[in-house]
């Protein structure tokens, strides 16, 4: 993202007129993605950036929202409306760049020009798409069946080092001369170890993928 296409965090302050705590009251509410706070170099040395139209989106959205709605249900309202947004057709996924008609179908998003994306979709179109360069096929498809038992809403609520790490691995087994070599996907967290036999094939961060989810689609 280019500098043209941010904001920092005085500037957001100054144009909106908040303080510094409501914007990150509203950050700890999941009102404001954690991935638009974005850390950079500057000459007086680290300041917080965010992409400009969808702060200032957002927030002008919040300011209107909470004037009729409690502030602990503006994150659900708003929500919903993302959600509402990634009901995209996929011929804009498409000029996106996101995704193509094989992560849609292996997605179960449908075959039909205005079929609509959840976010469970997203979220697994996004993960998929990370995979397909190394998984086999037998892999993506238990990698799609691990992620329909997400809850993807309470992902972007996470802590760091919560689960919500996708792990693509493989370990070589050996029995009466015959050599096999096991796939398995297992969801944990950045601190997760395994034994030193086990191949760690691709690692993916499931919030990193909402969040880009939400700045690219939302």
């Amino acid at each position: 993202m280019s500098d043209s296409e941010l904001i920092s965090k005085k500037d957001v302050l100054q144009e909106t007129g908040i303080s510094y705590g409501q914007l990150y009251r509203w950050k700890r509410k999941g009102l404001i993605p954690e991935g638009w706070f974005t850390r950079r170099s500057t000459f007086t040395g680290q300041e917080t950036f965010f992409p400009r139209e969808k702060i200032l989106e957002r927030i002008e959205q919040i300011l209107h929202l909470k004037e009729d709605h409690p502030l602990d249900d503006l994150a659900e309202l708003i929500q919903g409306r993302i959600e509402a947004r990634l009901e995209i057709a996929r011929s804009r996924l498409q000029r996106l760049g996101w995704v193509d008609e094989g992560l849609l179908a292996a997605c179960g998003a449908g075959d039909a020009d205005g079929e609509a994306l959840s976010l469970g979709q997203a979220l697994c179109v996004g993960v998929l798409g990370k995979l397909r360069d190394v998984a086999r096929e037998e892999e993506m498809d238990t990698a799609r069946a691990t992620l329909e038992g997400i809850a993807t809403e309470s992902l972007l609520e996470q802590e760091a080092g919560d689960a919500g790490t996708l792990f693509l691995v493989r370990k070589r087994r050996a029995s009466e001369g015959i050599s096999a070599e096991v796939g398995a996907v297992v969801l944990g967290s950045a601190a997760t170890v395994f034994d030193p036999e086990t191949e760690i094939v691709a690692t993916v961060d499931l919030k990193a993928v909402l969040e880009k989810i939400q700045l690219d689609l939302a």
